[in-house]
């Protein structure tokens, strides 16, 4: 039986009523880069599950009832509130979003020689570590097919970085971003705390997935079935030193974020740190409404009811994919990884086939996702039998947002175009820029792929 949705509609937003001639016109004016597309422009924008989810009625309620421009607003301590009893972190800090955290925390640390480890780091985390003259390494575990912990560092290699190592800091992402969304394992987490203690080293957690982690481990972790998801969590924290966390995933907000520590001396810096760069102590540089919100939504997201059908309708939506004939990264973690060589197998390496599949499923299907090239830190499946390039598209679900048929008439749409994929046409690079939304393309070929 199909996952249910735990909830009924109360708003809609239409769909684009644009035709597929339309959408062949807007994608070559937009230089054959979907992410120049407006929104007026998208069907299903599957590019990110960031700042996307459907809020509920609860969480548009508090936004309207929030006092703003008090010094000491009440928000603040519902969300404080909140964020203790899901993490048991003594000390929280609201901060606009979670890369400000991010900053404010290495900058703490940043002295000549600071090394930064993980299992995989968002982007933002590696960009912000080369400003401060940090070094950063990301030491992934070795990809398993079949394993449902993918998403775990590699803790033989962090002991061995953490011996050489004069001052360094380590961040476990979870779930992980850049290998393919998988989770974290509570061992793994356990494991990586024994040896951050024994070198006296701090560890903290990026957790901006943090509660569809918790879920995964209840459904593949044996020892955590009969626990709830809110239980896993705080289990999950016990053995960190602190976490920031972006509030436009799980907490299912537009906007926010926190840092929450329980570490004293970590207190009294970031105390000061945000009021110089986010606002005052108890907003952050976040409205009040807005910490409602987040407040609502975190407690919402780590339901068990809520966090069963997040991931059970990631997994069918797998599931339509692969029926539809695409390769997937497996198990689905929380967002589904596309190898798009091995869709177009016709299209060469340096012809994008990520980029040309993306470009396709807009003008078939009104579909924006995310292109990625190489770098997911992992190694697919059969590569040693069959070694293929890493050219994957990614698809985000934004939280609360599609429908199970929105779902299969978007696997509908992969069948359609696979069924014709030699039709489809490489792509070029006709201007390079920094940043993938303000590149300029074109197809190899007269048109990128007949509508027909």
């Amino acid at each position: 039986m199909a996952f249910m949705e735990p909830f009924r509609i109360k708003m809609v937003a239409h769909l684009a009523d644009i035709t597929k001639e339309e959408r062949v016109e807007a994608l070559h004016r937009r230089h054959y880069n979907p992410l120049q597309l407006s929104d007026q422009e998208i069907n299903f924008d599957l590019w990110t599950d960031s700042g996307a989810a459907a809020m509920s009625h609860q969480q548009w309620a508090a936004m309207l009832q929030a006092h703003e421009g008090s010094i000491n607003p009440d928000s603040f301590d519902k969300f404080e509130d909140t964020i203790r009893s899901i993490t048991g972190f003594p000390y929280v800090f609201p901060v606009h979003q979670g890369r400000a955290a991010e900053h404010l925390l290495f900058s703490m640390y940043s002295k000549p020689g600071l090394a930064i480890f993980s299992n995989t780091m968002y982007s933002t985390g590696k960009t912000l570590a080369n400003v401060l003259g940090a070094s950063q390494k990301d030491l992934p575990c070795k990809r398993v097919r079949g394993e449902f912990f993918n998403g775990n560092i590699d803790c033989e290699r962090l002991e061995q970085e953490l011996s050489e190592s004069d001052i360094a800091i380590v961040v476990l992402t979870v779930t992980s971003n850049h290998q393919a969304g998988q989770p974290v394992s509570m061992a793994n987490i356990r494991r990586t705390s024994e040896i951050c203690r024994r070198y006296r080293i701090p560890l903290f957690m990026d957790g901006c997935r943090f509660e569809e982690n918790a879920y995964f481990i209840k459904i593949r972790e044996k020892s955590y079935g009969d626990m709830s998801a809110r239980a896993i969590a705080l289990e999950m924290c016990s053995y960190f030193d602190g976490m920031y966390l972006s509030a436009k995933k799980d907490a299912m907000c537009s906007i926010g974020g926190c840092f929450a520590t329980k570490l004293l001396d970590l207190r009294e810096k970031f105390d000061e740190m945000v009021e110089t760069f986010e606002g005052r102590r108890r907003y952050g540089g976040m409205a009040a409404r807005d910490l409602d919100a987040v407040a609502i939504g975190l407690t919402e997201g780590i339901e068990d009811r809520y966090l069963k059908y997040r991931i059970e309708s990631l997994s069918t939506f797998g599931d339509i994919l692969k029926k539809a004939g695409v390769p997937i990264v497996e198990p689905v973690g929380s967002a589904i990884y596309i190898n798009a060589a091995r869709c177009l197998p016709h299209i060469p390496t340096e012809q994008y086939p990520a980029w040309a599949l993306h470009c396709a499923l807009y003008i078939e299907g009104g579909i924006r996702c995310n292109y990625l090239d190489d770098a997911l830190k992992f190694d697919d499946s059969n590569e040693r039998e069959n070694p293929q390039p890493h050219h994957f598209l990614r698809i985000c679900l934004p939280r609360r947002a599609y429908t199970l048929s929105h779902m299969l008439h978007i696997g509908e749409v992969f069948e359609k175009l696979l069924a014709k994929r030699e039709r489809i046409s490489g792509i070029r690079i006709v201007q390079r820029c920094i940043g993938m939304s303000k590149m300029l393309l074109e197809p190899v070929n007269a048109s990128l792929i007949d509508i027909n």
